[in-house]
C-alpha cells in the first residue's frame, strides 16, 4: 500500500460522536423518517458488526482535527484514550463523518452518509480490502490543549480483527 497521510483540519462535531464508514452499497444508513436514538445505533452497530462502519463517542462537543495515517500515531503525542477495531474497503475509498450526517442519511432516504464529504475534506482513498483501524484521542475536551498536534489519529493498515459490538466511548 502506498503511505496514506490525509489530514482533516476540522470536523464539526454538535453531538460527542465521530465514525468511519464505508460510503458506498456496503453501509445501509436509511432508517426511518420517525427514528430514534435507540433505532440508530442499533443500526449503527448492526453495521459494525458487518464491518462497513466505526462510530465512537469523542467526550465532547468540539471542532476535531483528525489526521488519517498507515503509520503510529507520534509517539511524542500523549494517547488520551486508544481502541482498535475493523474496517472494510468495497470501492475504494471510506468516509470520516459525524453522528450529525449519519442521522440525516438515517431520516432521509435521499441523503447519503458521505454528502458532507467535500465539506470538510473527509475522503480517505484506499485499496479495496480490511483493515485494521486503531482510533487513538490525543486530546481531552475536558482539560486545555498540551500540544498542537491532532484530536485524533487514525491508523488504518491492512488486516482483520474482531468486529465491534458497541459505540466504542459511548455513555448512551
Amino acid at each position: 500500500m502506498a503511505q496514506l497521510q490525509h489530514r482533516i483540519d476540522e470536523m464539526t462535531d454538535d453531538s460527542g460522536f465521530l465514525g468511519l464508514v464505508d460510503p458506498h452499497d456496503a453501509y445501509t444508513s436509511f432508517v426511518g423518517e420517525d427514528w430514534t436514538l435507540e433505532a440508530l445505533f442499533e443500526r449503527v452497530e448492526s453495521e459494525m458488526r458487518q464491518r462497513t462502519a466505526l462510530l465512537w463517542g469523542t467526550g465532547g462537543e468540539e471542532q476535531w482535527r483528525i489526521d488519517l495515517s498507515d503509520s503510529p500515531v507520534d509517539p511524542r503525542l500523549p494517547i488520551i484514550r486508544q481502541i482498535t477495531g475493523p474496517i472494510t474497503v468495497t470501492q475504494g475509498e471510506l468516509v470520516v463523518v459525524n453522528l450529525d450526517t449519519v442521522t440525516m442519511a438515517a431520516q432521509f432516504a435521499d441523503s447519503a452518509v458521505d454528502d458532507d464529504k467535500d465539506i470538510y475534506g473527509s475522503v480517505i482513498e484506499l485499496p479495496n480490502g480490511d483493515y485494521i483501524c486503531t482510533i487513538s484521542q490525543l486530546t481531552d475536551p475536558e482539560e486545555d490543549r498540551t500540544h498542537e498536534g491532532p484530536d485524533f489519529h487514525l491508523q488504518l493498515i491492512a488486516g482483520r480483527t474482531s468486529p465491534w459490538l458497541e459505540i466504542a466511548w459511548s455513555e448512551l
